[in-house]
């Protein structure tokens, strides 16, 4: 093991051999002690004991005096930092100024040589400054101006000493390449500090890890310059704004050719919260939602539905009125929201991935009936839905005109609309309903074009879409409104019909006579939630229409009711339907005679006499096996008067005897 003496380890750890031995003596490194030769106790000091880097900068060291560490030939100076020299010598300056060096070199001597007994540098120079000012009042001082002047002390330069600064380094400031990496950790982060909270924090963690860098350390100015200069635009959007943020900004997207694209080819549909707040039907403030397709060629609002809650119903109800006024789409282009991937307007799209459900057959959707495409956006792509704009554009020209206006954000809300709402001054459900109407056609729908297509810039969005339609399909009303019914999935028809949920309830529906004749059958049922007094029931199997069925209305009763008449609806309507199925009981034998109406009861008599009629006969074998009584081999048995006694054994023996003799014959 090696050994080192005191003043071999104070020289390889740059300090004084007094400090290594008071270090010695209080335990703070392990060490062994032996005598010299004038008897007095002397230390040494294991290197396996020294700490990781003192003991590389030992092996360092005897590697290069024994001659086994390459020399480098051509190796690069370390770069470093420029310093200030000094203009002026001691004699150019002033009495005042003289005093003032002297005053200032006497207390750098006194803090160094009072720093480099304290093991914690950074508590004896907070220390020392406290103690500074107490002593020296009207003199400023802090550690940074203590490093400062320390620097400047020992490249014996007396303007830095003194305080006077100038303009002698301007564009050839650096900064320390560790303190910058860390200002840089700090800096780039998702909370988004401050500037000047990183440059404080970074001051703080020199002095902690690097303190003889602190006095190098440049003003906040430079770390600004620095970041404008250095950190690319990129960068600092990713780590401190995040990845959607760099992904709206940064990142390329994909650009949408729309040349080969024509009107009705291809809807896009999405909902908006109105930032208005409004009046309902019973006075209560709240505010509406609006579900609206738009054509991707023109930007025309082809159809709409202001709703108090954005729904599957409010979708079709926007898809039938745009179909009505502009014909029916190709394709239409949603996200992933519940109320345009239901099982029965357009399917599930991305969620059915992995389910077990998906398996069962589903009734055609509306979208399959209407002939129409459904195409889903990509989850969390915001981009691919050009309609985004068309909300702000509602949200500028149509939400900012109402008294109710509220802004998207709490930061938007005008100060003045609790006062507002105070005064009952909020509009109607209802007036935004037919202002809105108005506006879409005669304002929004007669703007400029604004597409990224230059030929139709002096055409209005409905220009655009009169003069790139090629074809319109339309549908009667009759039929539209047919192909738009909701569907339920598959079910079987039970004893009360068939049923809809809605709300969670079951509302059932009817017909007796078909009702009974159909039990079991699989079936599904297109309804109107508008109009629920009648739905249509359709095969599960061939989508072939069967019935048309009213509301069981006469079977619900409440679970007290009292109203005699009530119930006897519909006890009549029960015995109506049995009295029907018995009558088609009944036609089923109408075409039998008399003879043969046989029961089952009949049938099997005749069958009995006839097996009786053919030659029945059981063949007795000749082998005989008697089966005896553990009991007295005699018995008395009584016949009419007299008792005849039976000997058993005896008869046993005579069988045998003829047995024996028919054998021989």
């Amino acid at each position: 093991m090696d050994y080192l003496t005191v003043a071999e380890f104070a020289e390889l750890k740059n300090c004084s051999v007094q400090y290594i031995q008071q270090y010695c003596k209080d335990g703070k490194i392990q060490t062994e002690q032996i005598l010299n030769c004038k008897g007095r106790m002397k230390y040494l000091i294991p290197v396996s004991a020294l700490p990781e880097d003192l003991q590389a900068k030992y092996y360092a060291r005897l590697k290069k005096d024994t001659g086994l560490e390459p020399e480098l030939t051509e190796e690069k100076p370390e770069k470093q930092p420029k310093t200030r020299k000094s203009t002026r010598s001691f004699e150019e300056l002033s009495a005042d100024e003289r005093t003032r060096l002297n005053f200032w070199c006497e207390l750098l001597q006194e803090w160094q040589g009072r720093r480099s007994q304290y093991k914690s540098k950074t508590e004896f120079d907070h220390n020392f400054v406290g103690e500074c000012r107490l002593k020296y009042e009207g003199i400023e001082i802090s550690e940074r101006i203590l490093y400062r002047k320390w620097t400047a002390y020992k490249n014996d330069d007396f303007d830095g000493i003194l305080g006077v600064r100038g303009a002698w380094n301007r564009g050839n400031t650096v900064i320390p390449e560790p303190v910058w990496n860390d200002f840089l950790w700090e800096w780039l982060d998702e909370n988004k500090p401050t500037v000047s909270l990183c440059y404080r924090s970074t001051i703080k963690w020199t002095a902690e890890f690097y303190p003889e860098l602190l006095d190098l350390i440049p003003s906040e100015m430079t770390f600004r310059r620095r970041i404008e200069k250095d950190v690319a635009y990129a960068v600092k959007t990713l780590l401190r704004d995040g990845e959607k943020a760099f992904s709206d900004r940064c990142s390329p997207y994909i650009m949408r050719m729309y040349d080969n694209l024509e009107a009705n080819d291809c809807w896009i549909a999405d909902n908006h919260t109105f930032d208005i707040q409004s009046y309902d039907d019973n006075g209560n403030v709240h505010r509406l939602y609006l579900t609206a397709f738009l054509d991707a060629k023109s930007g025309v609002m082809t159809g709409w539905n202001i709703t108090e809650s954005p729904d599957s119903q409010s979708t079709i109800l926007a898809l039938r009125h745009g179909i009505m006024r502009f014909g029916v789409p190709k394709c239409i282009y949603v996200d992933n929201g519940r109320e345009f991937l239901t099982h029965d307007i357009g399917g599930k799209g991305h969620r059915t991935h992995g389910k077990k459900d998906d398996l069962q057959t589903e009734p055609p959707t509306i979208l399959k009936r209407l002939g129409i495409e459904m195409r889903n956006a990509i989850v969390r792509n915001a981009k691919a839905k050009p309609i985004e704009r068309t909300f702000y554009t509602v949200k500028n020209q149509f939400s900012k005109l109402w008294d109710g206006y509220c802004g998207g954000t709490i930061l938007e809300r005008p100060e003045s609309l609790k006062r507002r709402i105070k005064d009952g001054k909020l509009p109607c459900d209802y007036e935004i309903r037919e202002v809105f109407e108005k506006w879409i056609d005669n304002e929004y729908n007669s703007q400029n074009y604004g597409g990224s297509e230059n030929c139709y810039k002096e055409l209005s969005r409905l220009d655009v879409w009169n003069k790139t339609c090629s074809e319109i399909q339309k549908a009667p009303e009759w039929a539209l409104n047919l192909m738009l019914m909701r569907s339920t999935r598959k079910q079987k028809i039970k004893r009360n019909g068939v049923y809809v949920m809605i709300c969670g309830e079951k509302i059932w529906f009817t017909e007796p006579k078909e009702t009974i004749m159909n039990l079991e059958k699989e079936v599904y049922v297109r309804y109107d939630p508008a109009d629920l007094r009648s739905v249509r029931i359709y095969d599960a199997e061939t989508d072939k229409y069967m019935f048309t069925w009213s509301l069981a209305d006469q079977l619900m009763t409440d679970y007290l009711e009292e109203n005699l008449e009530t119930v006897a609806g519909a006890n009549a309507l029960i015995r109506e339907t049995k009295k029907f199925v018995r009558e088609q009981a009944k036609g089923t034998v109408t075409a039998l005679s008399n003879q043969q109406r046989l029961t089952l009861l009949d049938m099997t008599a005749r069958k009995s006499q006839a097996e009786k009629d053919d030659d029945f006969r059981i063949i007795q074998p000749k082998r005989i096996v008697p089966v005896i009584v553990n009991e007295e081999p005699a018995e008395r048995i009584a016949v009419g008067a007299e008792c005849v006694t039976i000997d058993l054994e005896k008869m046993t023996k005579n069988s045998e005897k003829r047995k024996k003799t028919n054998v021989y014959r």
